[in-house]
C-alpha cells in the first residue's frame, strides 16, 4: 500500500475513481481547488492543502459538491491542531469503499 501526504491544516483528500465515477476531469478539480498543483497524490487518492482556515476550507467543499462529488465517499476534510513536527499520511485500503 502506498501512502501520500496530508496536512491536518484544513486538508482535502479526494478519491481519483471517485473522478471516474462522476465525471470530472482532473483540470476541473485543479480549477475548484483554485491550485495548479495537488499537495501531493499517488494511483488512488489526491490530496490539497493547507486551506487558509475553516471558511476556505467550507468554500472548497462547496466547490466539490458542485462538481458532483459526494462527501466522505468521494473526498474528505482533514483537520486537526499538531505539532508542526508531527506529519501525516493517507493509504488506500483496496475494497473497503
Amino acid at each position: 500500500m502506498s501512502f501520500i501526504n496530508v496536512t491536518p491544516e484544513y486538508g482535502l483528500v479526494v478519491r481519483k475513481d471517485a473522478l471516474l465515477e462522476r465525471g470530472v476531469s482532473l483540470e476541473k478539480l485543479l480549477v475548484a481547488m483554485k491550485v495548479e498543483a495537488p499537495l501531493d497524490s499517488d494511483d488512488r487518492l489526491i490530496s490539497f492543502g493547507p486551506s487558509f482556515g475553516q471558511e476556505a476550507l467550507d468554500g472548497l467543499v462547496r466547490e466539490l459538491l458542485g462538481l458532483g462529488l459526494q462527501y466522505f465517499d468521494d473526498f474528505f476534510e482533514v483537520v486537526g491542531d499538531y505539532p508542526a513536527w508531527c506529519r501525516f499520511k493517507v493509504g488506500y485500503t483496496a475494497g473497503k469503499e
